[in-house]
């Protein structure tokens, strides 16, 4: 569904086709409504067809509200095929695809020595391969356009692990050394990689449970994470590549 609503004159992603993978988080669900409220059109991919399609279709008639065309998908972030699937579809049904933001997150802190290889290995998968997937999927469409602007949103803990966070701090840490890799190949005109990274400013790594810390966290930062996920897909920001920044960043 396409609105046809006027939008400000000063909107600075008006025009902009944007994807956002894993809507359902806290991050997810901010970056995509401030992505729309900015201007954009907005394909809202959800990582699992559970309940995180409710937050979906709630964010798919706000920014439908708003007048932009906005719509729902069940994007399985553990296959390849899927993500490639999914995100073609996107951009035909969206008419391209300028901007795509990977906020896939299961957060599952717990030892490394209570962790099973099962664990593991959905650790891995939910917060590092999904976002590899993701990525792979988006340059193919960026190459179509000969644009496009790539945001990776992980933790600060793959950086600067807390007690108990094992498992979960080992993906975020594969996450970012994946997105340094991706700069390294993807040195192209008009393409822009970018990390947002959560809980770099408001997480207490103390705190006696380290998943309500993250999500609190997570609550804390969402709003100005989205507004520079929103600086970040922007023109004033076209030519920055390669960076990470926080919630402390935000403009």
């Amino acid at each position: 569904m396409t609105n046809t609503d006027p939008q400000p004159a000063d909107a600075p992603l008006a025009g902009r086709k944007a994807l956002v993978v894993g809507v359902e988080t806290t991050t997810g669900t901010a970056i995509a409504s401030a992505l729309g409220a900015a201007g954009a059109d907005v394909a809202l991919a959800v990582m699992r067809a559970d309940e995180g399609v409710l937050t979906a279709r709630r964010l798919q008639r706000e920014l439908r509200e708003l007048g932009r065309t906005a719509m729902t998908y069940a994007l399985d972030v553990t296959l390849g095929q899927n993500a490639r699937v999914t995100t073609r579809q996107v951009a035909k049904e969206l008419g391209g695809l300028d901007i795509v933001v990977s906020a896939a997150d299961d957060p599952m802190p717990q030892a490394m020595a209570d962790t099973s290889e099962m664990q593991l290995a959905q650790a891995m998968t939910m917060n590092c391969y999904s976002h590899a997937y993701v990525a792979r999927a988006a340059f193919g469409e960026f190459r179509r356009g000969g644009r496009g602007s790539l945001l990776i949103v992980t933790h600060a803990l793959g950086d600067q692990p807390a007690a108990g966070a094992g498992v979960y701090a080992l993906a975020c840490a594969a996450t970012l050394g994946l997105a340094r890799t991706l700069v390294t190949e993807h040195d192209e005109p008009g393409v822009a990689i970018t990390t947002l990274l959560r809980g770099a400013v408001a997480l207490d790594a103390t705190a006696g449970n380290l998943a309500n810390a993250i999500a609190d966290a997570d609550e804390a930062e969402a709003d100005a994470l989205a507004r520079l996920a929103v600086h970040l897909a922007s023109s004033a920001a076209e030519d920055v590549t390669g960076r990470v920044f926080s919630a402390a960043d935000a403009p």
